[in-house]
């Protein structure tokens, strides 16, 4: 998940787009309420009258705050609920959002309750640990919460115009080879020199400050993981407890694309409930609306100068249905540039 330092968006800014060539269908569709809401239905039967939303989002589009103001409005258009169940989909996003989304839900309900069908990836993950309790399907997974990091002074790639993203444990990893290499047996078996030699040439491509910040983020997730845990747990009883999972979310996996199915999200201390026959029923029928959801894009053909909207995000309840869409210029027939998005009632 990329952690860039966040600009206060206005409200009409919603998520960030991850990349600048979407895909999927031709032109935009009316909306499809006629056949999402019995599915919302559905599962609201099934998880005992619980009122759901749905945060779903495509891989064009991360978590982000900009998401707070439509969330407010969802979540005031609702009320005040005994039981909320948010249905979550997405693979990241900002490491400091989800304690500000968990911190807003719980204004809103006496037990918080995220399902997930499919995917809710490293800070969708770190959103989850905010539930009273993590719903999952067998096809449902999370995912560890080391974040990567973006940063005006870390390498880019040729003809990239931002800095490409460093895993935090890619950098400490890197580090830990370099102290294992130089004292094999605890003893040190490189002079001074050549030790300074090979931090001077680590900082040739990394600047000093980018390790810092990068180093920062890894504090940063493990707060975020602290407190989003501390909402259900007890800090001071379960402190223990809840300082194992954070370190096992954030230390453990050797790969931040690694699946946490929920067995093993259990055995790391989680509260997951496997979704009896009925609400997995009802999830994947949700699954499948969204994958299948027309989500505009390119014109079958572009033309350098072209615009052209997609569809990066849904957050949709009975009450109300909004989507961010996404609006991209064509600087060549195989290129396009994000302009802006915004979240919009339809």
């Amino acid at each position: 998940m990329t952690n860039k330092p966040l600009q206060p968006p206005p409200v009409t800014n919603p998520l960030k787009t991850t990349g600048n060539q979407p895909a999927t269908t031709a032109t935009l569709t009316p909306n499809d309420k006629t056949t999402l809401f019995p599915l919302i239905d559905d599962l609201q039967l099934a998880r005992g009258g619980n009122t759901a939303i749905v945060w779903w989002l495509t891989d064009a589009a991360k978590i982000s705050d900009s998401v707070v103001a439509p969330l407010y409005d969802q979540l005031s258009s609702i009320g005040k609920q005994g039981c909320l169940d948010l249905v979550l989909f997405t693979r990241g996003g900002d490491t400091e959002v989800p304690w500000r989304i968990v911190s807003l839900i719980r204004e809103f309900c006496n037990k918080f309750s995220v399902l997930v069908p499919s995917r809710a990836a490293s800070s969708g993950t770190l959103l989850a640990l905010g539930a009273d309790e993590i719903v999952m399907t067998p096809l449902g997974v999370l995912g560890p919460i080391d974040p990567s990091r973006t940063h005006p002074l870390l390498p880019r790639r040729e003809g990239a115009e931002e800095a490409e993203p460093i895993s935090v444990q890619d950098m400490r990893h890197a580090m830990n080879f370099i102290l294992n290499t130089a004292k094999p047996n605890n003893e040190m078996v490189y002079t001074p020199d050549a030790m300074a030699q090979i931090v001077t040439s680590l900082f040739d491509k990394i600047h000093p400050l980018a390790i810092g910040a990068i180093e920062q983020s890894y504090a940063l997730s493990k707060l975020i993981g602290t407190r989003c845990l501390g909402t259900h747990l007890d800090p001071v009883k379960d402190k223990t407890k809840i300082e194992d999972i954070v370190n096992r979310l954030c230390d453990d996996y050797k790969s931040h694309a690694y699946p946490i199915c929920r067995k093993e999200a259990r055995e790391i201390g989680l509260n997951v409930i496997d979704a009896d026959a009925q609400v997995d029923a009802a999830l994947m029928k949700l699954v499948k609306f969204y994958l299948g959801r027309p989500s505009g894009g390119p014109p079958a053909k572009i033309t350098a100068g072209q615009n052209f909207k997609i569809y990066i995000g849904w957050l949709d309840s009975k009450n109300i249905q909004i989507r961010c869409e996404a609006e991209f210029h064509a600087e060549q027939t195989d290129k396009a540039k994000l302009i802006g998005d915004k979240w919009v009632n339809y």
